[in-house]
């Protein structure tokens, strides 16, 4: 096993063990971000390690798209002290990854073999 991976995996494990014993402790309270920290963090790391080295562009090109719909989403809900700014960070970044995520190229280089 890679050293990556299980440093991935103690982290995602320690952000969740953190969320739950906040959730026990305090259970009037609604703070649940340990929690999704740690699974997302082990939800990434399940992308990276097993997606990614197969299908990078494919990946990526979905995860450019995910990170679009949240900056946008992010730029309508007004929550946030500058959601505006928030989202137009989140949507650019989305933007770059799905340009450079090389799905084009990958799908030229599939017709011609």
């Amino acid at each position: 096993m890679n050293k990556k991976m299980v440093f991935v995996g103690l982290l995602g494990a320690v952000f969740l063990m953190t969320g739950l014993y906040f959730r026990f402790t305090d259970p009037g309270s609604t703070v649940v971000s340990f929690e999704y920290f740690g699974i997302g963090t082990w939800v990434a790391g399940i992308v990276f390690f097993a997606l990614y080295p197969k299908n990078k562009e494919i990946i990526s090109f979905l995860l450019g798209l995910i990170m679009l719909h949240a900056g946008v989403l992010l730029i309508l809900k007004y929550q946030f002290s500058n959601p505006k700014f928030l989202g137009l960070l989140v949507f650019t970044s989305g933007i770059v990854i799905v340009l450079s995520s090389g799905l084009s190229d990958y799908i030229k280089n599939r017709k011609n073999k």
